[in-house]
């Protein structure tokens, strides 16, 4: 309900061409209580003012001699933006046909000069009013919309014959809505768009069924949308009710839930991943099946759960930091910080403040206080690779750290306990640094606690073909080229490869390989020369020998299409076979090409 001093408040425009009967207008609107009366002589200032002042209400004289009340209505509705004149005209022409013309051209109201004072008063007052509360309405729309539209949710209410009556942006863009007012949405028109939109059209037969039920029943589901494009959305439907708890609608709300399904798809196919790769490889994320890294894993397996310092040593490129992660991920310590160190990366007068931290002042630069990296890695694991290169005066320091579990800051005063497992690398033989005095015989034998010997790729070559498709796989998804597999030339000449630079070498190998190649699979002449060249016959690789396999991709693709054929195409129940959901089947049909046979 509208208060009278609202209606005082709202601001008037009084247009006549003679004075006398603008001073009559306003002292009578003020006489009433009306605040906000603006008043002009000249009628082609009139679109101007009323840009300026956007009054609730115009009190227009149609006979004047510079431009008549038609044409400033005219003009008005060139530069109103709500397609609604508040125009109420007072005139001394009393014939019908003025008065006609007046309420076409956007007028409201029509008062014949000389008026009665409380007939025009109460013809303000009711122009008023309707002004007012149809600008409130528009302000409380325009905020609801406002609210509707950060929700992110495509929500929308109809009326008990499926007429759209409310829609936000999200909702219009989704079913395609747009530049369309809610009068042109009837029922016909609803049902069309959303014929368009649903990838099950039951789903949608049942949805306008829904909308037209005046219950109290919710209902919530989830469906398919086809367009702008494919998605899953949570599909909630819920009675709207008047002050009088009747029901006048039903309010229908989206939610994309796309990301979400794909989340726990991805989730469940990460875990069977991880699964076939620790049946397969027998540990983590580590490919190799050969029987020297059989023994390593056996190895690690025994590490694990136990905070012993572990030495992996090994060549440069075997993976050593691979190694130690994958001890830490399965480890009780999981979850917590892995923090790795170069120790050969560090300048030797920085070593001790990367590794114990400082405190602000301790030398000349140390304008803040540091944490180092045992303290970052507290409660977790600290990697420290290369760690024969550690200056011979730090390893004093860092043999009192793995005693006493505490380090000191540089300029620090006080002791900080450290709670880290401790993992090493070195592609050094330290027992040689520890007989030339380059590396302290008792830190060797705390360092060496649990050690561990990645072989170099040349001596486990059966490794090198599982390892080339790991790396392929990996690959091709970031370069998105389509390559499925590699040549048996070119496996032959990788497996037949000494490989100096060990597994690196060979990701970078493969990496190369996929930027040059030109077909589907990777050719000899794709490799390095190096690679094409150097091969000693040493290892004689005849894949003819061994077992056919596929490639990941050939696989997934044959069994999709077995579970699309042992279901006769039913999309739902090839989908549940399969573990996944229809959105994510439907992907892997486009990726692969598979469609459903023409019927003959």
């Amino acid at each position: 309900m509208l208060s009278d001093d609202a209606v005082k408040n709202a601001t008037i425009l009084v247009v006549d061409d003679e004075p006398p009967n603008v001073l009559l207008l306003k002292r009578i609107l003020e006489r009433e209580g009306y605040r906000r009366i603006h008043t002009t002589n000249d009628p082609t200032e009139v679109s101007t003012l009323y840009e300026k002042l956007q009054p609730e209400l115009v009190l227009l004289d149609l006979l004047m001699p510079q431009m008549d009340g038609f044409a400033v209505m005219a003009r008005l509705s060139e530069t109103d933006r709500s397609g609604y004149l508040p125009v109420l005209v007072l005139t001394a022409d009393q014939s019908p046909q003025t008065r006609l013309r007046a309420l076409d051209s956007g007028a409201k109201d029509f008062l014949v000069k000389p008026f009665d004072r409380d007939e025009v008063l109460l013809r303000i007052r009711n122009m008023l009013e309707v002004r007012l509360f149809s600008k409130q309405a528009a302000d409380e729309r325009q905020r609801l919309s406002a609210v509707l539209n950060g929700t992110g949710d495509a929500i929308a209410m109809f009326d008990t014959d499926g007429n759209l009556q409310v829609a936000n942006l999200a909702f219009r863009t989704l079913f395609g809505f747009d530049g369309r007012s809610e009068d042109e949405l009837h029922g016909d028109e609803v049902r069309t768009r959303f014929e368009d939109r649903f990838q099950d059209p039951d789903v949608m037969d049942r949805l306008m069924e829904d909308l037209a039920q005046a219950t109290e029943e919710a209902s919530a589901t989830v469906v398919e949308l086809r367009a702008p494009e494919r998605g899953m959305f949570h599909q909630s439907l819920r009675p709207v009710y008047d002050t009088e708890r009747n029901i006048i609608g039903r309010l229908l709300v989206y939610r994309d839930v796309s990301q979400e399904l794909e989340m726990d798809a991805m989730k469940r196919e990460l875990l069977q991943l991880r699964s076939a790769l620790e049946k397969e490889y027998s540990f983590a994320n580590i490919v190799g099946s050969s029987a020297k890294m059989r023994e390593m894993f056996a190895l690690m397996e025994q590490a694990i759960d136990s905070d012993i310092t572990v030495l992996i040593e090994g060549e440069s490129g075997t993976g050593k930091e691979v190694v130690a992660r994958a001890l830490h991920a399965n480890g009780d310590r999981k979850g917590k910080a892995f923090v790795p160190v170069n120790c050969a990366a560090i300048p030797e007068t920085l070593f001790e403040s990367e590794l114990f931290g400082h405190e602000k002042g301790a030398f000349t630069g140390a304008t803040t206080q540091r944490i180092g990296k045992f303290e970052q890695a507290h409660g977790g694991t600290i990697f420290l690779d290369e760690i024969g290169e550690m200056p011979l005066a730090l390893q004093t320091k860092f043999l009192r750290v793995l005693q006493e579990r505490e380090i000191e800051r540089v300029g620090g005063r006080r002791s900080i306990p450290v709670d880290v497992r401790v993992i090493a690398a070195t592609n050094r033989n330290l027992e040689d640094d520890v007989r030339a005095n380059r590396f302290r015989q008792d830190l060797f034998y705390r360092v060496a606690a649990f050690p561990l010997t990645l072989p170099p790729l040349r001596d486990r070559r059966d490794d090198i073909p599982p390892l080339a498709e790991h790396f392929l796989t990996k690959i091709v998804k970031d370069e998105k080229k389509e390559i499925v597999g590699i040549s048996r030339d070119a496996l032959a000449a990788l497996v037949d490869y000494d490989w100096d630079g060990n597994v690196r070498e060979l990701e970078n190998v493969i990496k190369r390989a996929i930027v040059l190649e030109t077909t589907n699979t990777i050719q000899l002449a794709s490799l390095p020369p190096s690679v094409r060249s150097r091969s000693n016959g040493a290892y004689a690789y005849d894949p003819a020998s061994k077992r056919p396999f596929m490639t990941l991709d050939e696989a997934e693709k044959q069994a999709v299409i077995d579970a699309l054929e042992a279901t006769e195409y039913h999309v739902q129940r090839c989908a549940e076979a399969l573990g996944i959901n229809r959105a994510t089947l439907y992907r892997k049909m486009a990726r692969h090409g598979i469609e459903k046979p023409e019927e003959t």
